[in-house]
């Protein structure tokens, strides 16, 4: 009687290499965002609105530092070994933040959350460049695809974490027991499908080294800024955004989803199709210029706005959105050109911007709060977009 085939070897078929990979980043993705825009109203059960700043720059400066040691342990346990046990303390971290009811508790296990998921994030991206291949034309379209699928995950992940904060009265425990729970078929399915990984050789992450690469070619250090200032303003709607719009606004969380799903919908809408444009047509550096633009416009015109129409929110928050799939797109597509997944001292140092953005980022932020009212903070944001603009012109476009 004939064997039926078992499901890992489907994955080394090549239409099916890339299902495993886009699964759980898609379900990480829902993970993370799930809490991500109630985390700052969570810690400030504990600690003052300052002093959420101060854990999200705590976070992210050790999080930097463990960058530096990240291709020193994979080739010592390898990326599978490394995610799931990153996955496992990740997911203690999280059931643990449902049921915490103190500071000394609280605090340390966010702590572990905030740093685990960009590692996780790098790990997954390992992954995905195995499962990609060499195929460099096809970059674009397929982490366009990507980007596509999380940005829709990313627009209802919100909009659930509101109504089960609000239906259950304000308990942040459910919400953070369903992001835990979450991690669970993630570990199922990279133990089925990618425990047999052959790890690629890993460079040795050299600080300056990669800086100097990054220094000397002009346009991947432009699209390393550019990248950067996107992560500085994913911070901001990440961290002060909820707090603004729920606090001084008024919204309720529901509300809040509600905005921030038709935002997440430009996302699902444009990121494939810019993807298959950069690849094809005109390449990147023009439409990330236009997405900072519009960044910058959205940003400052949101400082002003005092209504608590759901209408008049969610359109700003369409028209923002358009703008930041325009520049995570093109900078995601433009370095990933450049790139393979024996990379990882690159891809590492690329991937950093994300808490490097939240530690100067918070920082800056904490600033700005000490001399101006929270509404002008998003003009001060606004006001980082546009070097970004200029930035891209010194990009030699791969089209």
């Amino acid at each position: 009687m004939a064997q039926l085939p078992s499901l890992r070897a489907f994955y080394y078929k090549p239409e099916w290499r890339l299902f495993p990979v886009y699964t759980v980043i898609l379900l990480l993705l829902f993970h993370n965002f799930v809490v991500a825009y109630l985390n700052s109203s969570y810690l400030e059960q504990f600690i003052s609105p300052a002093g959420v700043g101060t854990i999200y720059t705590i976070g992210a400066a050790v999080s930097v530092l463990l960058f530096l040691l990240i291709s020193r342990v994979l080739q010592r346990v390898g990326n599978f070994k490394l995610t799931i046990a990153i996955l496992v303390v990740n997911f203690i971290a999280v059931t643990g933040l449902a049921f915490a009811e103190s500071l000394r508790l609280a605090i340390p296990l966010f702590l572990v959350f905030l740093i685990a998921i960009p590692f996780l994030i790098f790990n997954l991206d390992v992954f995905l460049e195995e499962a990609i291949g060499s195929d460099e034309t096809a970059t674009g379209s397929r982490r366009g695809l990507l980007l596509t699928l999380g940005s829709l995950v990313g627009a209802l992940s919100p909009l659930a974490g509101g109504l089960i904060l609000d239906a259950s009265n304000g308990a942040f425990m459910y919400a953070y027991l369903v992001s835990a729970g979450t991690l669970i078929p993630i570990i199922l399915i990279l133990y089925i499908f990618l425990r047999g990984f052959s790890d690629p050789d890993y460079d040795e992450i050299d600080l300056f080294s990669a800086i100097r690469t990054f220094w000397v070619r002009q346009s991947m250090r432009n699209v390393f800024l550019a990248h950067f200032i996107l992560q500085v303003f994913f911070m901001m709607t990440v961290i002060y955004m909820p707090l603004y719009i729920t606090s001084n606004i008024g919204l309720s969380w529901t509300g809040f989803g509600i905005i921030m799903f038709f935002g997440g919908m430009a996302y699902v809408l444009f990121e494939y199709p810019i993807g298959i444009i950069a690849d094809k047509y005109i390449g990147e550096k023009e439409m990330m210029a236009v997405g900072f633009l519009i960044l910058a416009l959205t940003l400052s015109w949101m400082s002003f706005l005092t209504t608590v129409s759901l209408v008049i929110w969610s359109i700003v928050m369409f028209v923002m959105r358009i703008g930041a799939s325009l520049v995570e797109t093109t900078t995601e597509s433009y370095f990933f050109k450049y790139t393979k997944s024996n990379d990882a001292q690159v891809i590492s140092f690329f991937r950093v911007t994300r808490p490097l953005a939240y530690v100067i980022g918070t920082l800056f932020a904490g600033f700005c709060l000490l001399y101006l009212p929270f509404n002008l903070l998003f003009v001060m944001m606004a006001l980082l977009m546009i070097p970004a603009m200029f930035l891209t012109s010194k990009i030699v476009d791969s089209k």
